[in-house]
């Protein structure tokens, strides 16, 4: 359209955490596009950028001005607006009059209580350049972040002091103040290497006089910049970075402008666990480690600067010193935890509280010995004793002063001091193992005494959470509980563990002895639901259609990974010549039967039976209930539901030439208890009402 422009909003202000900035983008460009479209203004392409001391919106082709907007008013009946000649009634002037318009400017409208008269007023739009005065500043306003700060006497809140605000509306600023602070088309470059203000004439031109100014506005151009710089530097030492995509957004957003150098430590610190030098490089100094091409970690790091400067051995030579004080730290924590065997340090977890409301973390340790143990004889009983020691010790780690100072860590020390201990390697492997998946696509325990001891962890943590209804809410998990029990599911997807989801659920509260706020009923009912939604979020996220998921989670269910092998079967099923006939049939099936108490319906008495199809249909049910019992017990689920299908012409032939609601009381509730007992095989295995075809 004629007149369009370039939109572009740059809120300056103090450095803003890194971690808050890809979120705060992320909303700045929804809010955006959603507050350009109550306001009627046309816009195509919505971008922001962002350092740590800007956020920036840009928006292409916002029209000059809104649309125009239409509104209807309906008035009275046409019936009543008009004679029967087709005149105006005194009730078409009398509106016609109060809306400010002519008799003859009133039009017919229909409505769903019939064809009424009413006057269509059309407003004109307001210019782009005022609406966004008023809008530009609210936006502003309505950005949401994990943390704000107020400064000076104003009540506003900001994630940082805002200290300058740039508006620009193609080569126009776009006036409005706020909180004392006025827009303008004035930025600022880097705050050490450019300072100095820079005069936008136009947004085209902002991200090259940034650049200039030693500042890329753009997270990609950075992201490419420092992921170059990193790599280039790496290679001049003779090794390669580790792969960490959290830490490179991290920096991207540390920094306007990207300046990798690298540095070096002292070999004698290769003496410590490999996990205890990365994390001290980058969860403490944001360093990227290095490693050779065996794999083995190098006495070499990669820093990143936000500036360039004349004598770079001097940075470097300050970024080494804080590593050494970090490393040296670490060695001493290391050190000191190996004067005593992990298996001391298990008593002291009685002064480490786990929820104010679920006891100590001794407490805990005993409960998930506990269930481990009775998880263990069930499943890999030849493995109990491993299995209740890698228990008893899993949680020892958290009095180390190592994890105190790096909570990263816990597990990894547990393994390292374990085998310090001398224990058994998969006693050792479990404490580290059983913490995993750490993320979603993590690895998982590949021992037996991991993934048990996870399994008691975090079904122990969700019984007693429930149980004091401590529930997520919303978006709110403060106890990472919907990633526990998806840790749950995945682990017994993995190992194919056959367990019944209730018992389990009835053992692990057994080991708070009635001390929580719920029955034990209830908290059992509210996970099997909490835990159906995390069933349907992987398996979907595995590519499965939802209404296949959704049919196998409404019929019974108790074990996860029979769960995911029904829904396997049922998705493959539907490629079946029979699926839609079959479906069809259940559904008409279901549809006599809803409102009927089926507790009621006297048994089935094949004596009763008139029509040659209902005498047909019912000798295929018995005749295949069995062998559908069978396959189902020996979860071959794919036979199981071949075997239904042989029932879909005895179906058919049933609907077409038998009337269920007979008008004999008798003979109507007999051929509905046939349809109870076709329904409950089908039911059994999913519930095919859930499909549309």
């Amino acid at each position: 359209m004629d007149g369009e422009k370039e939109l572009l909003l740059e809120i300056g202000t103090e450095e803003i955490p890194a971690r808050f900035i890809p979120g705060a983008l992320e909303a700045l460009k929804t809010l955006a596009g959603q507050r350009l479209d109550q306001a009627r203004l046309d816009h195509r392409g919505i971008r922001t950028w962002g350092t740590p001391r800007r956020l920036t919106l840009s928006v292409d082709n916002v029209s000059a001005f809104q649309k125009e907007q239409e509104e209807k008013i309906i008035g009275p009946p046409r019936s009543a607006a008009f004679d029967a000649q087709g005149n105006p009634t005194s009730v078409a002037v009398g509106f016609a009059r109060a809306k400010g318009v002519r008799v003859e400017d009133l039009v017919s409208m229909e409505t769903p209580k019939g064809v009424y008269m009413g006057v269509i007023r059309k407003t004109q739009g307001l210019p782009a350049l005022e609406v966004l005065s008023g809008l530009l500043p609210q936006l502003i306003h309505d950005l949401h972040f994990p943390k704000f700060m107020r400064w000076g006497t104003s009540a506003f809140r900001f994630v940082r002091p805002i200290h300058w605000i740039l508006a620009l509306l193609g080569d126009q600023v776009v006036p409005f103040t706020l909180e004392g602070i006025p827009s303008g088309r004035v930025t600022y470059g880097h705050r050490f290497m450019s300072p100095d203000p820079i005069v936008i004439q136009n947004p085209g031109e902002y991200a090259a006089r940034l650049k200039e100014a030693q500042v890329l506005v753009d997270p990609e151009e950075r992201r490419k910049v420092l992921l170059d710089g990193v790599e280039e530097e790496a290679r001049r030492l003779g090794g390669k970075i580790l792969p960490d995509e959290r830490l490179f957004e991290e920096v991207t957003f540390l920094v306007e402008y990207p300046v990798p150098m690298g540095g070096h430590f002292s070999e004698e610190f290769l003496a410590l666990p490999p996990e205890v030098l990365v994390t001290s490089m980058k969860g403490h100094q944001r360093y990227f480690p290095l490693e050779d091409e065996e794999g083995r970690l190098m006495p070499h790091f990669i820093a990143v600067n936000n500036t360039r400067v004349k004598d770079p051995s001097l940075v470097i030579k300050g970024h080494e010193k804080v590593l050494r004080a970090r490393l040296s730290d670490a060695r001493f924590f290391f050190q000191e935890d190996l004067k005593r065997p992990l298996i001391e340090r298990v008593e002291h977890l009685k002064a480490v509280v786990f929820h104010s409301r679920l006891g100590t973390s001794y407490e805990k340790v005993e409960r998930i010995v506990s269930l481990a143990e009775c998880l263990s004889r069930k499943l890999v009983p030849e493995k109990t004793e491993i299995v209740k020691r890698c228990a008893l010790l899993c949680k020892a780690d958290l009095t180390s002063l190592m994890v105190g100072e790096f909570p990263d860590l816990q597990g990894v020390m547990g393994r390292e001091y374990a085998r310090r201990s001398g224990e058994a390697e998969e006693v050792a492997e479990g404490i580290f193992e059983h913490y995993l998946p750490l993320s979603s696509g993590g690895g998982l325990p590949r021992t037996d005494a991991g993934a048990i001891v996870g399994l008691a962890d975090r079904l122990d943590s969700l019984v007693g959470f429930f149980g004091v209804d401590l529930i997520p809410t919303g978006s709110a998990d403060p106890y990472a509980l919907r990633r526990q029990a998806q840790g749950v599911i995945l682990v017994i997807w993995d190992k194919g563990y056959p367990l019944s989801v209730r018992e389990v659920l009835g053992r692990a509260l057994s080991g708070y002895s009635g001390n929580l706020k719920k029955d034990d009923a209830t908290v059992i009912q509210e996970l099997l639901d909490f835990f159906a939604l995390r069933l349907q979020y992987l398996l979907e996220g595995e590519g499965m259609q939802r209404e296949t998921v959704e049919a196998v989670l409404a019929a019974p269910w108790d074990d996860f990974h029979e769960v995911r092998l029904r829904c396997l079967a049922l998705g493959a099923f539907q490629d079946h010549p029979d699926f839609a006939s079959l479906v069809a049939g259940c559904k008409r099936a279901l549809n006599i039967l809803k409102g009927i108490s089926l507790a009621e319906l006297p048994p089935l008495d094949p004596s009763r039976f008139q029509e040659e199809a209902e005498r047909e249909l019912w000798k295929k049910v018995e005749e295949t209930a069995g062998k559908l019992a069978a396959h189902f017990q020996e979860k071959r689920y794919g036979e199981y539901l071949s075997l239904l299908a042989s029932l879909r012409p005895y179906i058919d032939t049933f609907f077409d030439r038998v009337l269920v609601m007979a008008p004999e009381a008798a003979l109507r509730h007999n051929r509905l208890a046939l349809l109870a007992r076709l329904t409950a095989l089908f039911n059994r295995y999913a519930q095919l009402t859930k499909f549309s075809v």
